[in-house]
């Protein structure tokens, strides 16, 4: 009909315009959505980025199988600002509290390191005071039962007052508590420096895998140990395996130079199983809605909400293309042809 055939052409005119303007409100959506996400992300970390990519195995707990709870190659960890000495749990700290992250006792924190472009992922062990002559004070370990510790002081004497101390003996460390650590302080002349001492779970383990009862090794480097002010923040939850996308495209000298290397197996059939999911959910959910309509919906009682309103039935109209004619029956198609 000559007025189905006018209304279609003026549909067909802002087709175009509607498509844009929807376009455009789909953008705007999709950015403010993003936004109000990394916001509360912000807020919530305190610090930016809020997300890292552990890009090496020296916090794994496996060299070949990664876990859920412990920091592995390729994940992605959350990070929350730690600005003060408080807001940090020693692992000393949290062994005599019964407080642990990640599959042992104390936090986890990124700091800054000198010689180091990336920052690194470590756990704080204890927090210590270097005096000039290189000896240390270790209040932390007086927490601990005497059993569980050592010292000798800067006379060569053993101890168990945790001041000026040459070095620091603590058993059942590692997150299997089988190995006894000694850590020794500098010695000699140097800038008095207040820090944590840090170290990878998995560096420790490696370090003392053929003497575990008396290993003097694999802690980071105690004459540079990290101060509050190199610290970016401390971990909290992670992402597993996600980040290994990011390696992957840009890859680093511990990991990825190509898909299935760098990494614990089990992480990469984990991306693997993620990223078919994602393709998939949307037709996954096209379906699922699909079989909503069709089967479930039909058969749900329906419900008659206290605040809407019982629409009034209007009478139908019927359009006619001709004034004259007054019966309200519309043309046929063959009268309307000129």
């Amino acid at each position: 009909m000559p007025f189905e055939r006018a209304r279609d052409r003026d549909e067909d005119k802002d087709r175009p315009e509607n498509f844009w303007k929807g376009l455009v409100r789909d953008a705007i959506v999709a950015v403010v959505i993003v936004a109000v996400i990394l916001g509360a992300m912000y807020l919530y970390a305190g610090v930016w980025p809020p997300l890292v990519v552990v890009e090496s195995s020296s916090m794994q707990h496996s060299d070949d199988v990664s876990s859920l709870g412990v920091i592995d190659t390729g994940d992605m960890v959350f990070q929350q600002a730690a600005s003060t000495r408080e807001s940090i749990v020693t692992y000393v700290e949290g062994r005599a509290s019964g407080y642990a992250t990640y599959g042992d006792y104390g936090d986890v924190i990124i700091f800054n390191k000198a010689g180091s472009a990336t920052p690194i992922i470590h756990r704080a062990i204890m927090y210590i005071s270097l005096h000039a002559n290189g000896t240390a004070d270790v209040g932390d370990v007086l927490q601990l039962p005497l059993s569980d510790w050592d010292a000798v002081n800067a006379n060569d004497q053993p101890t168990q007052v945790p001041f000026f101390l040459k070095s620091l003996t603590i058993r059942n460390m590692g997150f299997d508590h089988d190995i006894t650590l000694t850590f020794s302080f500098p010695g000699g002349s140097m800038t008095p420096r207040v820090g944590f001492v840090t170290m990878g779970d998995n560096n420790l383990v490696h370090a003392c895998r053929s003497f575990r009862t008396g290993c003097t090794s694999g802690y980071d480097l105690i004459s540079t140990i990290t101060r509050v002010q190199d610290i970016e923040g401390r971990a909290r939850g992670e992402i597993p395996w996600i980040g290994l996308i990011k390696l992957v495209v840009q890859p680093t000298s511990s990991c990825c130079a190509s898909w299935g290397v760098g990494a614990p197996k089990n992480s990469w059939d984990a991306l693997l199983v993620t990223l078919l999911f994602l393709i998939a959910l949307p037709f996954i959910l096209e379906y699922a809605g699909r079989g909503w309509t069709k089967y479930v919906s039909p058969r749900l009682p329906k419900v008659r909400w206290p605040w809407t309103r019982k629409k009034a039935a209007h009478p139908k109209t019927e359009l006619s293309s001709d004034p004259a004619e007054g019966d309200g029956e519309p043309p046929t198609e063959e009268s309307s042809e000129p």
